[in-house]
């Protein structure tokens, strides 16, 4: 009986220790599938990281190319308003009332359009296209007003 007693609890033991194994390799697989993760989290973090500093020279380049074309729209709309005021001086030259009365009726138009164009930089940034056209589109009308009056 004694034999089978010890032989009882030899088993026990046995299996009690085999069972710890399994539960320390449960253990083990558990914590490699966390690093495992870890690290695909880290790759992901990583890739992220590069799309996000892309995007940021993307924008950068967008922000270069708005300012460039801002500039390039600054100096087209200059150089219209510096043709518009010469056409106002030569309406103005022709020394009649009715050319003297639409150089006035016109100047004003040209100072309204100008005192918007000052605060075009304002503007821009956000809708620069249509803020483009409608500026383009006001010196367009007025310098037919003023084709049409010389």
């Amino acid at each position: 009986m004694r034999k089978i007693f010890y032989c009882s609890l030899l088993s026990a033991a046995l299996l009690g220790t085999a069972c710890k194994k399994d539960r320390s390799e449960e253990a083990a697989d558990r914590f490699e599938k966390a690093q495992e993760k870890v690290r695909d989290q880290k790759e992901d973090v990583r890739d992220e990281m590069k799309d996000v500093k892309e995007e940021r020279k993307e924008l950068n380049e967008a922000n270069h190319d708005l300012a460039k074309a801002r500039a390039e729209f600054t100096v087209a709309v200059h150089e219209r308003m510096a043709r518009i005021d010469d056409k106002l001086k030569q309406l103005e030259a022709k020394g009649d009332a009715k050319s003297h009365d639409a150089a006035n009726r016109l100047r004003a138009k040209r100072d309204e359009l100008s005192a918007s164009l000052d605060n075009l930089g304002d503007r821009v940034s956000a809708n620069f296209d249509q803020v483009k056209k409608d500026t383009s589109a006001k010196i367009d009308e007025l310098e037919k007003d003023l084709d049409d009056a010389i």
